[in-house]
C-alpha cells in the first residue's frame, strides 16, 4: 500500500492520495465504493443526492463522439434522500479508509434549513465531507440559459444557483454553523463566474471548491433528419452534457482561475478531462489539490488510478520533490496575458524536404507515384501528366509492364488492398495521349557534346533522353533492325504492345536524338573506336545476350531453349508436347505464356522457393494460372532426361526451406529421397542472364567507388543496363539516368544540369496507419481485362483496357497522403501567407521570408516534418 501514499491534507482531513472519484454513475453502489477503495482511490463522491425526490431522475443515455473526444449524457438517475443516507451508512460498515463525500442538493421549500438537515444527517450516516452539488443537475435543464427558459430553471439549484455567489454563501455559512465535518462546495462553470464565485465561498468558510467543467451543449445533428437523437432508445434531440478528455484545458483554466482569486490558502478539488497521470500533474500544477475523475472512471473503469498514482509520485521522485504540495500552483505565477508574453521571430522549415510515400521510396527512379495519384483524385489530369513524364519518356511502358513495386510497398496494402498504381499511371499517360498533351520538359541550350549511346532498351533510352535534355546531341545505336532492345525482342506483345513503344521512341526523336540501326558494337575496343569519331563519351546499354547454364547432365540436349530466343520467335513458331520452364521472375513467367499461345499441350513453371517469394508479380502469376500454366514451388532440376539427344523429361528434387542466407532469405534445401520426373519435350531455363561475349562484364561494369558512376576500364566509357545487372524495366530506366548524370558531370564539371536522384527517406508506415482510419478494404482490384483466358490466349493481342475517368479519380481518391510533397501538401492548402510552395516536381519548400512563424504547420504536418526556426 505503500506507494500509493501521497498524503494531501484537505478541511482538517489527510487524504493519502490526491485522487478521488467524483460523483457520478459510477459511485452510486456499496459495490462500487468498494472497489474504488480497493483500487487505490482516496476517496469517492457519492452520487447526487437530491431531497425531497429528485425531481428528475431518469436512466442516462450516453454517447461517445470521436470527433471531439466526448462523452455525452442526456439524463441522470439521481438518488433519493434515504437512498443516499443507506448508501452512506453501508459503506462506512465495510469500508475500511475510503473516504466518502456526500454530494447533495436540496430543492424543496425550506430554503437554507433544508440544505442544513440533509448535511446533518449525512454527517450522523458517517459521511467524511459534505459537497454541495451547485454545478448538477445542467443535464436536467435546470439552468438559466441565454435564450431565458425560466420555466425549466425555476428551481434555482444545481448550475442556477451556483452561479450567485452570495445565496451560496449563506448556505455554506449556515452549515458550517452545524456540522463538524469540511464542506467542499463543486460549482458550475457556466456563466463564467466560477473564481468571482469561489471567492465568495472561501471568505463564507467553505473548506474546498472546485468543480467539473462540464458544458451543457447540443447533441449531434443528423443531417438527413434534424429532429432525431443520437443517443439509443431515446427519440428526440436533446441538450447533453458533455465530458471527457475534450474538457481538459477548460478545467485547467477554471483551476488556474480559482487558485488567482482565492489564493494560496484555499484549497482546489477538480475535475474535468483526466484520465491520465501527466493530465492530474497539469491540474495540481494549476493549482489543484484533490483532483476528481469521473468521466473517464465510465470509460476505462477504476483500475486508472494505479498508473496516474505511479506516474505522480515517479514525477515527483524525478524533481526530487517529497509532497504534492511543492508542485500545486507551480505555473499560477508564471502565466502571462497576450501582451506580456516573449516572442521571437522565426519561420517553419521542412526537416527532409525529400520525406517520401512508401509508393515513391521503393520505385528504383522514385517516380513521385503519391504526387500524380492526388492530382488524379482531384481530376488534375494534366497536372499528373507533366508530373509522370518529368521523370523519362517511358512512362507509358510502365503503365503496361512495370514490376510496380510502389503497390507491393503502399500503406494501403498493410490492411487492405493497394492502389492499383500502374493502372492510374497508365490512364493518366493515355488520357492525354487522347487529349494531344505534349511533354513540357524544358530542355536546356545545346552545348556541342556528343554522346554515344549503345543498345536502344530501356537504360539506354532512358540516359539519350536525359542526355538529351541536357543539351547533349545524342545518336543511339542498336544492332537489331528494330528500336527497343529488350522491350520489344523479350516481352510480348500481349503484355507490351509494339505501337505503344513506336510512340514512346518517338517522343526522343522528337528531341533530335539520332537512331542508327543494325549497327553492332559490342566491345570496348569499338567503343574506343567511338571515342576516335569524336563521341565525347560512349554508354554501353547492350543488354544480357545469354541465359544461365543450369549446370545439370543433359542441358545440352535438342529441346532445351533460351528464353531470349523462344520470346524472340513466339509469333512465328510452334510448340508441341509439354513444356517446363525454370525460373520464377518475369522472364519465366512470359515464356510461360507464350508457350500455351505457341500450342504446348501443358505447360509448368517450376521454381526453387515459395510463391511469395517469385519475383514476378502476383498478378502476372494470376493471369498465367488463368491461360493455364500450372506452378510447382519448392523444386529445383537434377538431370535432363534425353533419348536420342532429345529432352523427353526433366528429373527434379523437393525443396524445404532451410537456413537464412544473407538476404535473410531461407536457402533451400533438397529433400533426399524426393525425387520425381516431368515428360516434357522443351525446357525452358528462365533463371537469369548475363552480359557475356558481350564486351561487358559484370566484375568490370560496376566500381564500388562511386555508386551512381559505372565506369568500365575505359575513361569516358559507362556501362548500365542488365549489361551489369538490373532486375526490372524500372531498375533499367534509373540506371540510365545515373549514368546520364555521370556522364554530365564529367563532361561540364560546375556547368552539369542533371542531379542524382536523391536517396529517400521514407516516413514511417506505422505512423501513417495510426493517422488513418481502419480499413480492410479487401475487395477486388478494379478488373480491366477485356476478354477471357479462354480467348486471349488464340493470339498475342492486348487484353486490359485502360481504366476510365471515374474508375481513376474513385481508386486514386484511396491515397492515404503518406508523404510529402505534390501529394500531401497541407502546409500549402492552410498557410493563409502562403510561404509553402512547390519548387520542382513533388517538392515543397517554405519562404522564410514569407513565413510569420505561427506554428499552424508545425501543429498539423502529419509526418512531423517541419522544424521552428528561431532567426534571433
Amino acid at each position: 500500500m505503500k506507494e500509493i501514499i501521497l498524503p494531501v491534507e484537505v478541511g482538517g482531513i489527510t487524504f493519502k492520495n490526491p485522487f478521488f472519484v467524483a460523483s457520478g454513475p459510477t459511485t452510486k453502489s456499496v459495490k462500487q465504493l468498494v472497489r474504488i477503495e480497493e483500487t487505490g482511490w482516496a476517496a469517492a463522491s457519492i452520487k447526487l443526492t437530491i431531497a425531497p425526490e429528485p425531481y428528475l431522475s431518469r436512466y442516462p443515455r450516453y454517447g461517445m463522439f470521436s470527433d471531439w473526444n466526448a462523452l455525452a449524457f442526456t439524463t441522470e438517475k439521481r438518488m433519493a434522500f434515504e437512498e443516499g443516507l443507506r448508501l452512506v451508512d453501508e459503506g462506512k460498515k465495510v469500508l475500511k479508509e475510503l473516504l466518502l463525500f456526500a454530494n447533495i442538493t436540496y430543492a424543496g421549500d425550506d430554503g437554507i434549513s433544508g440544505w442544513v438537515d440533509m448535511s446533518k444527517k449525512f454527517e450522523e450516516a458517517g459521511a467524511d465531507v459534505i459537497e454541495l452539488n451547485m454545478c448538477c443537475p445542467n443535464m436536467s435543464y435546470n439552468l438559466q440559459l441565454t435564450t431565458g427558459d425560466n420555466e425549466a430553471s425555476a428551481k434555482k439549484t444545481g448550475a442556477s444557483l451556483g452561479q450567485q455567489g452570495s445565496a451560496v454563501a449563506e448556505i455554506v455559512r449556515a452549515i458550517k454553523e452545524e456540522i463538524n465535518i469540511p464542506v467542499f462546495v463543486k460549482l458550475t462553470p457556466e456563466g463564467g463566474k466560477i473564481a468571482e464565485v469561489s471567492k465568495t465561498l472561501v471568505e463564507a468558510g467553505a473548506d474546498a471548491v472546485g468543480g467539473t467543467s462540464n458544458r451543457m451543449g447540443m447533441s449531434p445533428i443528423n443531417l438527413d433528419d434534424p429532429g432525431s437523437s443520437p443517443f439509443h432508445f431515446q427519440d428526440e434531440i436533446s441538450m447533453a452534457c458533455h465530458c471527457g478528455p475534450w474538457l481538459k484545458p477548460l478545467a485547467r483554466r477554471d483551476t488556474y482561475e480559482i487558485r488567482k482569486v482565492c489564493g494560496s490558502d484555499a484549497r482546489i478539488m477538480q475535475a474535468g478531462g483526466v484520465a491520465t497521470w501527466e493530465d492530474a500533474v497539469q491540474m495540481i500544477m494549476c493549482g489543484a489539490d484533490l483532483v476528481g475523475v469521473c468521466a473517464e472512471t465510465l470509460i476505462s473503469g477504476y483500475d486508472i488510478v494505479r498508473p496516474m498514482i505511479a506516474g505522480l509520485k515517479k514525477y515527483l521522485d524525478k524533481h526530487s520533490c517529497t509532497e504534492v504540495r511543492q508542485i500545486r500552483d507551480l505555473i499560477v505565477s508564471q502565466v502571462k496575458t497576450a501582451a506580456e508574453v516573449t516572442q521571437y521571430a522565426g519561420y517553419a522549415e521542412l526537416k527532409d524536404p525529400q520525406l517520401a510515400a512508401p509508393c515513391k521510396a521503393a520505385c528504383p527512379h522514385h517516380v513521385p507515384a503519391q504526387g500524380y495519384v492526388r492530382m488524379i483524385a482531384r481530376r488534375d489530369f494534366r497536372a499528373a501528366y507533366d508530373l509522370i513524364t518529368s521523370k523519362n519518356p517511358l512512362q507509358l511502358v510502365c503503365g503496361y509492364i512495370c514490376n510496380h513495386e510502389c503497390e507491393t510497398a503502399c500503406t494501403r496494402g498493410v490492411t487492405g488492398r493497394s492502389l492499383q498504381i500502374k493502372d492510374l499511371k497508365r490512364f493518366v499517360l493515355e488520357y492525354g495521349s487522347d487529349k494531344g498533351w505534349a511533354f513540357t520538359n524544358e530542355v536546356q541550350k545545346c552545348n556541342s557534346k556528343t554522346v554515344a549511346v549503345v543498345g536502344s532498351g530501356p537504360a539506354g533510352l532512358s540516359c539519350a533522353w536525359s542526355l538529351a535534355h541536357a543539351g547533349y546531341k545524342v545518336t543511339v545505336f542498336e544492332r537489331e533492325k528494330e528500336l527497343g532492345g529488350a522491350l520489344r525482342m523479350s516481352i510480348p506483345e500481349f503484355r507490351l504492345p509494339r505501337n505503344v513503344l513506336d510512340k514512346q521512341i518517338e517522343l526522343l526523336r522528337k528531341l533530335g536524338i539520332e537512331f542508327k540501326s543494325n549497327v553492332e558494337i559490342g566491345n570496348d575496343n569499338n567503343a574506343q573506336s567511338l571515342l576516335r569519331q569524336g563521341f565525347a563519351a560512349v554508354f554501353l546499354a547492350i543488354g544480357a545476350q545469354q541465359s544461365r547454364l543450369l549446370g545439370i547432365p543433359g542441358e545440352d540436349a535438342q529441346g532445351i531453349i533460351s528464353p531470349l530466343v523462344l520470346l524472340r520467335q513466339a509469333e512465328s513458331k510452334t510448340l508441341a508436347g509439354n513444356v517446363v520452364v525454370l525460373g520464377g521472375g518475369f522472364t519465366a513467367v512470359d515464356s510461360a505464356r507464350a508457350a500455351i499461345r505457341m500450342g504446348a499441350e501443358k505447360v509448368y513453371v517450376a521454381y526453387r522457393r515459395t510463391k511469395d517469394e517469385m519475383p514476378a508479380t502476383g498478378e502476372e502469376i494470376a493471369h498465367a494460372e488463368a491461360e493455364g500454366v500450372k506452378f510447382i514451388y519448392l523444386v529445383a532440376p537434377l538431370q535432363v532426361l534425353t533419348e536420342e539427344g532429345k529432352v523427353v523429361g526433366l528429373e527434379m528434387c523437393v525443396q524445404t526451406l532451410g537456413e537464412e542466407d544473407d538476404s535473410l532469405r531461407r536457402r533451400p534445401q533438397q529433400v533426399e529421397g524426393a525425387n520425381f520426373v516431368l515428360k516434357c519435350g522443351t525446357i525452358i531455363p528462365a533463371i537469369g542472364q548475363n552480359a557475356e561475349g558481350c564486351g561487358v562484364k559484370a566484375e568490370r561494369g560496376m566500381i564500388t567507388v562511386d555508386p551512381h558512376t559505372l565506369l568500365t576500364n575505359v575513361e569516358y566509357v559507362y556501362a548500365g543496363g542488365d549489361a551489369v545487372k538490373v532486375d526490372s524495366v524500372i531498375s533499367a530506366i534509373a540506371a540510365g539516368k545515373r549514368a546520364a548524370t555521370s556522364i554530365d558531370i564529367k563532361l561540364m564539371g560546375e556547368g552539369s544540369t542533371l542531379e542524382y536522384t536523391p536517396e529517400l527517406e521514407q516516413v514511417k508506415t506505422a505512423d501513417v496507419l495510426a493517422r488513418s482510419e481502419f480499413f480492410n478494404d479487401i475487395d477486388e482490384c478494379i478488373c480491366l481485362e477485356t476478354r477471357p483466358a479462354t480467348e486471349r490466349i488464340k493470339d498475342y493481342n492486348s487484353y486490359e483496357r485502360s481504366m476510365s475517368e471515374e474508375e481513376a479519380v474513385a481508386e486514386a481518391m484511396r491515397c492515404l497522403n503518406c508523404g510529402c510533397g505534390e501529394g500531401c501538401q497541407i502546409c500549402k492548402t492552410i498557410c493563409c501567407e502562403f510561404a509553402p510552395v512547390i519548387v520542382a516536381p513533388d517538392v515543397v519548400s517554405i519562404n522564410e521570408n514569407d513565413c510569420v512563424a505561427c506554428g499552424m504547420c508545425y501543429a498539423l504536418c502529419p509526418n512531423k516534418n517541419i522544424d521552428m526556426i528561431r532567426s534571433e
